[in-house]
Formats: structure tokens, sequence, C-alpha cells
């Protein structure tokens, strides 16, 4: 008993002394909630229709707030500091924000344990994503990983009433050493027989084209970079590229993209209503338009666009592809402090639902290719997919033009274009000045430094 009575003395002691003025009751330590976190900081480059989808989705999904700013590919220059936590932007202007140093490599946390091989990722410290070959493209500078893509969808051509026989022989040329005689021969067939098959008198053409140059916008100007580029992808440059990498001087002055300026401006002057437009119109004039007009497309389908197999008229699709960089991709900025939230973020930006759900507001946004396709229902869309997802034949980079102040190059050549399509007997004199004008940029800019970023973007260095 007395061992009893001890022992419940010796408790009460040390239950008073725990009492003293001094004792102190341990705290609860916990992480800050996603609520008290500073808002996210999101830039979205040249895709405001993305805001409003973002914020709502989001919204539903997190108790992170967030803070979404619309830019401009323009101002992306003139923004300093940089201080976004994620960026969404086209991926031609990956070279820009690496140059820049505003946006960091890829972390392993960014991508979904879904989408990796389990392999290790040479250069980059993630595991190697289970993407398309194109995504992977887009998404890489200087073999390294920089964003998680969104989407990569090449122009292809959609035709109504034309003959694709041309096309399709072309696409058979195209490992050819030497294509720019073969490439014009094909596209001159199909211009001759594309010219006899419109019921549109030249004249009235002609006045189409002009009040369409007349005011034209930057985007516009953006597509007919695009497009000329795409008919490039035919010929010699396919394999050269735009510069000389050598001495890093312009190409443009060469016999492969006087060709193709050529083959742009008689496209033009046949098919004023789609030369222009953003390729979802362009491939939409062709499939709706109820007067059934021989017309052509150098664009893409859009995703539940409304339209039906009923309400569409048959589309051919050439076998012809070519990616222009247009699909959006996503990064983690460089001086974020919420690197762990901003991978999150980028993990929810890729999941399936937020794929489809973006998708509907921006075409430039692709499935992931485990998921069903609902616009798979017309033909036209269909046959397209069948050629944008294979995998087996890698497009080739060289006309990529998303190196470092690639938007300045493509702004010269935009204007150039232009001219060449107003006064069509100037080409060779219009495209030696373009070239004249790309070679004292690139002086301007530091040949070196340019130089290192055209390599970079075509994977030839890290």
């Amino acid at each position: 008993m007395w061992k009893l009575g001890f022992l419940s003395l010796v408790l009460a002691l040390v239950g008073l002394s725990g009492c003293g003025p001094d004792s102190k009751t341990p705290e609860l330590v916990t992480e800050p909630s996603a609520a008290s976190r500073p808002a996210l900081r999101i830039w979205i480059v040249d895709a405001p229709e993305l805001e409003r989808e973002i914020s709502v989705r989001w919204q539903a999904a997190s108790d992170q707030s967030l803070k979404i700013e619309n830019l401009s590919s323009d101002a992306i220059g003139s923004r300093e500091p940089f201080v976004a936590d994620v960026v969404i932007y086209p991926g031609l202007l990956l070279g820009d924000l690496v140059q820049k140093d505003v946006i960091s490599r890829l972390p392993s946390l960014a991508i979904a344990k879904r989408e990796t091989d389990g392999t290790e990722l040479v250069g980059n410290d993630s595991r190697a994503p289970l993407w398309p070959s194109r995504w992977r493209q887009i998404a890489s500078f200087g073999g390294q990983l920089y964003a998680v893509p969104m989407g990569a969808a090449n122009l292809g051509v959609g035709l109504a009433g034309l003959d694709s026989g041309p096309f399709d022989e072309l696409d058979k040329l195209l490992s050819n050493r030497d294509l720019n005689a073969p490439s014009m021969e094909q596209w001159t067939l199909f211009l001759k027989e594309a010219e006899s098959a419109l019921a549109a008198s030249s004249v009235e053409r002609n006045e189409k084209l002009q009040s369409c140059l007349s005011k034209i916008s930057p985007e516009e100007k953006a597509w007919l970079v695009d497009r000329f580029l795409f008919i490039g992808s035919t010929t010699n440059a396919r394999s050269r590229g735009l510069f000389n990498l050598l001495k890093m001087e312009s190409r443009l002055d060469q016999p492969d993209f006087s060709n193709s300026a050529k083959i742009l401006c008689q496209l033009a002057r046949l098919f004023p209503d789609t030369i222009a437009v953003d390729p979802a119109k362009a491939w939409d004039f062709v499939a709706l338009n109820t007067d059934g007009a021989a017309a052509i497309a150098i664009g893409w389908p859009s995703p539940l666009g409304g339209t039906t197999p009923e309400s569409t008229r048959k589309v051919k699709v050439a076998p012809l592809i070519w990616n222009p960089g247009r699909g959006l991709i996503a990064s983690i900025g460089k001086r974020t402090r919420q690197t762990a939230v901003s991978c999150q973020f980028l993990v929810w930006l890729a999941e399936p639902d937020q794929r489809e759900a973006f998708r509907a507001v921006c075409p430039r946004i692709e499935l992931a290719p485990e998921q069903n396709d609902r616009s798979s229902v017309r033909d036209d869309y269909r046959a397209y997919q069948s050629i944008n997802t294979r995998d087996t034949r890698v497009e080739p980079m060289e006309l990529s033009l998303r190196m470092a102040n690639a938007n300045q190059y493509r702004a010269i050549l935009a204007d150039c274009l232009v001219s060449a399509i107003r006064e069509p007997d100037q080409i060779d004199a219009i495209l030696a000045d373009c070239s004249a004008k790309w070679d004292q940029l690139t002086a301007n800019l530091g040949v070196d430094s340019q130089r290192m970023s055209e390599e970079q973007s075509l994977g030839f260095r890290k």
C-alpha cells in the first residue's frame, strides 16, 4: 500500500509542476490552407478564350485562388519582372520564353503519373512522358522538356469539288532528295485543274482578294505566314530550313521559297476566302459552303463545332501535314515561389476532363490519345485525325520558326508576303529584300545568340 501511495504522490507533484507559470502548451503546426496562400499567377498568351473556362473549373477543384492575366505575344518582351507562376502560350513562343528566362524546365511533378512510362528522360529529372511525338517536339527546346503540351495540331488540306491526286502524289515524293521540281509540278497541276473548276470569275475573285488585303489584320498575316511555310514544307526547304546555320544567313532568296511564294500567290488569287483566315474557319468554309463551289482549306477542322455529317458536304482530306507550332503548351514560371502548387495546376490542366472542356472553346487544344473523340462522327474530321496523329512519320522542324525573337522575323515575312500577293511579278525581288531584312535583324540581335537559339529550336544543340 505504501508503494501505491508513494506513486500517487509523485504523479501529483509532476502534475502540479506542469501547471506552473513557466510551462508551455505545445503548438500544433499545420500547413497553410490553399485559401490562405497567395493567388496563383497565371499568364495566358494569345488565348483569351480560355480564361473563363479555367477560372470556373479550377474554382470547383481547388480552394487556391487564381490571378489570371491575358497577354498578347507582342507584350511578352516588355513585361518585366516576369513573375508568373504558370504560363500558357503557343508553342512557337518557347524560344522567346527560354531566352528571356521566363520559364523553367518541366519538373517531374508536373507530369501526371498515368502519362509516364517509368524510364528516365535524359537531361531532365523526370519520367519520359507517353506523349505523341509532335507533343514532345512542341514542348521541347535544346533537348529539354519545358512544358506540358495541351495540343500540337498539324495544318492539313481539306478539299471540296477538287481532285486530291496531286497532293497524294506529292506526299509520296517527300522523301526525295530534291523536291523543288516535282513539288512545283504537282502544285501547278492542282492549280490548273482548280482554276477550271471555279465558278466565280477572275474579276470577282480579285476584288475579294484586294478587299481582304486592304484590311488584313496581324492575326491574318500570321496565318498567311503559316500557309507559306506549309507550302515550303513540300519543297527543299523541308530539310534545308530557313537559315544557312553556318553563317546564320536567311535562305528566303532561294528557289524553294520563291516557288512557295508563287504557289501562295496563285492560291490567294483562286481562293481568297480561305488564304488568310483562322485555320478552323477556313476548314468550316469548305465544309459548310452550301453553294457547292470548289474550295480548299489549309487548316484543321473545328472539334465540336456544331456541325454534323448531315450539315457538311463531302470534304476530301489530302495526306499532307505540317506543324505550325500553334498548339498551346504550359510551363512553370522561373521565379515562382509556389512550385508544388504550380505543378499541381499543370497536372490538373492536362487531365482528360479539362482537355475536353477547354477544347470546346479552343481548337488548339487536343484530347489525350486514349480519350474518346465525339467529333469523329464526321468523315472529314476522322480522316484529318488519322493523318494528324500518325506518329510513325515525325514531321521535321526545320521551318518551325520558334527561336528567340521569332515574332520579329514573322512580321517582316508577313509584310513581304502581302506585297508579293499584290505584285506577283516581283516575287523574287520581294523575297530577296525580305532575306536581306532578316539578315539585318539577325545582326542587330546578335548572330551567335540567334544561331544558338535556332539550333536549340531544331534540337541540334542543348
